[in-house]
């Protein structure tokens, strides 16, 4: 097995809708307190890429369990933006008292393109707009989201499935594509805000992740 063989790319929607501003709330549609209530957004769907089996995975409520003990198992754990987010949801569905797998390596990608942007890394209440996945992307591949992340939760609560999965899988894809050139075959990357290249650190010099 490669370096690589025992990654898991992994995303995550969240199953209560938050309000924007500007936004009105959609009649029946229930909402969390805002980005910062982790506990109070719940998970609808996982999505993953598992590189042991080559195969996209995806889990409900009804099999996280099974994505919890798939985590244990992998190294690293891929994500954009999975520490200054995702994690946090995790940690709070899983009932984890120490964090979500804190002692697994990770490899967020979002960290590491602010890293390489010099930017600082870590997810400390520190925000730098402009390099998102969706613009990543479409700079460097010229491929884009599916949809709004923040459209998933009131899709999901009216019943429409299929295209919360749809749209949870094609953002582990994206990422996938974004791992895969800039990491596996080490090629640079333009970031979205400048146009500059850049090339984001191996695995090998990643020793920890960026946690405050």
């Amino acid at each position: 097995m490669t370096e690589f063989g025992n990654s898991l790319i992994y995303d995550i929607e969240i199953a209560k809708a938050i309000l924007g501003r500007g936004e009105t709330r959609v009649d029946g549609i229930q909402y969390c307190d805002g980005w910062h209530d982790h506990a109070g957004m719940g998970i609808s769907v996982i999505g993953a890429y598992d590189y042991a089996e080559s195969r996209y995975r995806v889990f409900c409520r009804d099999n996280f369990e099974e994505f919890f003990a798939l985590c244990a198992d992998r190294a690293p754990l891929v994500s954009f933006n999975g520490i200054g987010f995702d994690d946090k949801v995790l940690a709070c569905e899983s009932g984890f008292t120490d964090g979500f797998f804190p002692d697994v390596t990770r490899y967020d990608l979002l960290a590491e393109i602010w890293r390489a942007a010099g930017l600082d890394p870590t997810f400390g209440g520190n925000s730098h707009t402009g390099y998102g996945l969706d613009a990543t992307c479409e700079v460097n591949f010229g491929i884009r989201k599916s949809g709004n992340g923040a459209h998933a939760p009131i899709a999901w609560q009216q019943g429409r499935i299929g295209e919360v999965i749809d749209y949870c899988i094609n953002d582990i894809r994206l990422t996938k594509r974004l791992f895969d050139w800039a990491v596996i075959h080490g090629e640079e990357i333009a970031l979205a805000k400048t146009g500059e290249s850049v090339r984001l650190r191996s695995l090998e010099q990643v020793e920890h992740p960026f946690i405050d």
